[in-house]
């Protein structure tokens, strides 16, 4: 019997399940399933007893959910975290839904977070963590000062050498060194998302979106370190709102990376305190001294009383008008791309457990991500 005729006994439930864990709807799944309409999904999905599908139905299937051939031969949908809260501030007849690439992006982040929560158990070791936890109560810049405090990075400031993406691996560097994993994925379709967080297991994970710009990233990162401080998972845009979780979060942000003190006795702020509209040379000038965009700048000078809301809101639109991705070009660099995803912290746990034996050179490439042939490449790269 060839596979075209052979069919397959599908709990329902599990159907609707590999179709929502990847965001689609059922008309959606019509265009790509060539053969079968709306009726036909829905009534495999609502069925009683099992759902009777051709073999080469569930393959096809297989490809446009992402989900191996196993996962529906499953008696029950497996039971997985939640969906991160979406904090995207768009108004709601503006936002559109998570893209199905968006709902990958997720899924390949908690495969990693996954992984190295296995290789702390395979290579026994603690991992430690941030002592301080928040509330939306805690004043955000008492917050950023007890953090820099633990993290032990008072004087970061003074490595003014450093360009943004040496800063941008530096402060990855600390929170790896405190128990936080940090990727950087490629989120396409939903392009306002500029971040997420992910709280579930042992250790959280901060997701940046891997084309936005170094200063942006920066930003991210701290923004999405609150959401973990406030035990919460969280996808964002990081647009300027009155949502209060997200408000908080951009506050703390700036106010980790842009401490009041540091920046009111900045030459150029304290030779210009009585400005009020702040031309763009001199955000600039600071900006490049804190390592952050020149809006992080005038938002701090906004909050320290130093120029007006009106001002800055103007001046916010205006650059959100010029945002654009950077352009990348050139062939797809997979050692590069295997570092931004898993991080070096990830990546150097990997190669500990494979020379102490822990784990096979297959299992060390799956955890990589690569073929065995990119395992020596990655090792120079780390």
């Amino acid at each position: 019997m060839s596979n075209e005729l052979f069919n397959v006994p599908i709990e329902p439930t599990v159907l609707k399940w590999a179709r929502e864990s990847i965001g689609l709807n059922i008309d959606e799944v019509v265009k790509k399933l060539k053969g079968v309409t709306t009726t036909t999904i829905e009534e495999w999905e609502k069925k009683n007893g099992k759902a009777n599908l051709a073999f080469v139905q569930i393959e096809k299937l297989s490809t446009i959910y992402k989900r191996p051939l196993s996962a529906f031969l499953l008696s029950a949908p497996p039971k997985e975290a939640p969906l991160p809260k979406d904090f995207r501030t768009f108004p709601s007849d503006e936002k559109k839904p998570l893209h199905s690439k968006t709902y990958l992006a997720i899924r390949k982040a908690r495969r990693f977070q996954y992984s190295i929560i296995e290789l702390v158990k395979e290579l026994d070791e603690s991992s430690k963590k941030l002592s301080i936890k928040a509330d939306l109560s805690v004043n955000p810049e008492i917050l950023a000062e007890k953090i820099r405090e633990q993290l032990e990075v008072k004087n970061f400031f003074s490595f003014t050498s450093f360009n943004k993406e040496a800063v941008l691996d530096e402060w990855i560097k600390i929170l790896e060194n405190n128990g936080i994993l940090v990727s950087q994925i490629s989120i396409t379709k939903n392009k306002e998302i500029r971040g997420f967080s992910l709280i579930n297991g042992d250790i959280p994970l901060i997701v940046l979106k891997r084309a936005d710009a170094t200063a942006a990233k920066i930003f991210t990162l701290f923004h999405e370190l609150a959401h973990i401080l406030l035990k919460e998972g969280g996808i964002c845009d990081l647009r300027e709102s009155d949502i209060s979780h997200e408000k908080f979060c951009n506050h703390f942000a700036g106010a980790f990376l842009v401490p009041k003190n540091e920046l009111l006795n900045h030459p150029v702020v304290k030779a210009n305190k009585q400005i009020g509209e702040w031309p763009e040379s001199l955000l600039a000038d600071i900006a490049q001294d804190f390592k952050v965009s020149r809006e992080v700048i005038l938002r701090r000078l906004w909050i320290l009383g130093l120029t007006t809301k009106e001002y800055y809101l103007y001046k916010h639109k205006e650059w959100e008008s010029e945002y654009k991705e950077p352009f990348r070009r050139g062939k797809r660099n997979e050692i590069k791309i295997c570092i931004q995803e898993r991080g070096k912290r990830y990546i150097s746990m990997a190669f500990d457990a494979y020379e102490r034996k822990k784990i096979d050179r297959m299992v060390l490439s799956d955890y990589l991500g690569v073929t065995s042939d990119k395992i020596s490449k990655i090792k120079e790269s780390i």
